[in-house]
């Protein structure tokens, strides 16, 4: 893939990996494993090497013995190593295979193998201090207004991931725009290509998303080139281009009580999730709200910081993290990195839930490798076999 040339399984292994196993990345690691068992990588080739925890480091030796045994092309390997994908890419790439143990085994696994692959640091809840730039805590359920500051915006998006700016467009720019979404869902039909749809329990088929709104709409395609929004795009500190023509364009979430099955509430993820990470981060979207957001219409939750590092899948139960909950009005932007750990639970009520018009920008990297009309998954289906 491109700028992502392949490694040579035996040098890294016998020189790259134990190098980094005696650094701070890798007594971090070898910290975060405590108590789990060693893991094997096998190519098809049968080249092997078996990772195994230690108090303060991680012994490499070349053997394929161990209680999991990740089984993977010699091109899959290197792409997990670069993050091009990740455990959850591999499985759904169909990619690999193991011979013994199972995904979660990796998955236990894969923050500590992110740290000695690329150093980012393993996400640790207690270690949380969010500060202001004057070195106060920060108020994580601060609402920004659009004339404040770029660099106390800048601050708080980077120390948090995310970001709410209130009253970004006015009543009647919300009523131009939302009347311009009820065109396009009164026309959406499952199976258009162009929409997704869940079921409620009683089997009835409800729309819960329709993408790529600005090719066909243009004072949707129009936000793309909105300085409000650009601004906020450009907090990510480095240049990036909006997503018209792919990653799902200018998508619209709907959120649906009493939705029993469908991508219509979405647990926590990544927007990198499956890979992609060193190619599509940093991905700012930056949601449009048409209708309030309350626990009651469905609203976003953000692990606060979570963007800064990795984290374990079992974490995400613990009651002390750092969750923010995002109450929203009309005419409101919400802000927040790709990488940042969030959640669309869903609606409390039973009565109509909230609209959201989402406008992603991407590095220009990811449009080298993104064609359009696809998103990176369809980028990790592309590579089965590859």
């Amino acid at each position: 893939m491109h700028g992502f040339p392949a490694l040579d399984f035996d040098d890294y292994h016998r020189r790259v990996l134990p190098a980094r196993c005696v650094s701070e990345a890798g007594r971090a690691a070898a910290r975060d494993l405590r108590g789990a068992a060693p893991i094997a990588f096998l190519l098809t080739d049968g080249r092997a090497y078996r990772l195994t925890p230690a108090a303060d480091a991680i012994a490499v030796e070349p053997v394929a013995e161990a209680p999991t045994i990740v089984e993977l092309d010699p091109s899959a390997w290197s792409d997990f190593v670069h993050e091009l994908h990740t455990a959850a890419g591999l499985l759904y790439g169909g990619r690999v295979r193991f011979v013994r143990g199972e995904p979660a085994d990796l998955e236990r696994w894969e923050p500590a193998l992110r740290a000695l692959f690329s150093g980012r640091p393993i996400f640790d809840p207690h270690g949380c201090d969010f500060r202001d730039p004057a070195g106060a805590p920060l108020d994580l359920h601060r609402r920004f207004r659009l004339h404040d500051s770029a660099e106390e915006l800048r601050h708080f998006l980077g120390q948090t991931g995310y970001l709410l700016v209130g009253h970004v467009f006015a009543p009647e720019e919300i009523a131009h725009i939302a009347a311009a979404v009820d065109r396009a869902q009164a026309r959406a039909r499952p199976g258009d290509g162009r929409s997704w749809w869940a079921r409620r329990a009683d089997g009835a088929p409800v729309l819960c998303r329709l993408v790529y709104l600005g090719l066909g709409l243009p004072e949707i395609a129009a936000l793309s080139d909105d300085p409000r929004l650009r601004r906020l795009a450009a907090l990510a500190g480095e240049p990036l281009r909006p997503t018209l023509d792919r990653s799902d364009g200018h998508s619209l979430v709907i959120k649906n009580p009493a939705v029993a099955e469908g991508l219509s509430d979405l647990p926590w993820h990544r927007d990198c999730g499956l890979g992609g990470h060193p190619i599509t981060c940093p991905a700012v979207n930056v949601g449009v709200q048409l209708d309030a957001a309350t626990a009651e219409t469905g609203r976003l939750l953000f692990l606060t910081g979570s963007w800064r590092g990795s984290c374990h899948r079992r974490d995400l139960e613990r009651p002390d993290l750092p969750v923010v909950a995002v109450d929203t009005e009309p005419g409101d932007c919400t802000v927040h990195l790709g990488d940042t750990l969030h959640a669309a639970p869903p609606p409390s009520g039973c009565g109509p839930g909230r609209r959201t018009l989402y406008v992603t920008f991407m590095p220009a990297r990811a449009f080298d490798v993104i064609p359009p009309g696809q998103s990176y998954n369809d980028v990790i289906r592309a590579r089965v076999g590859g």
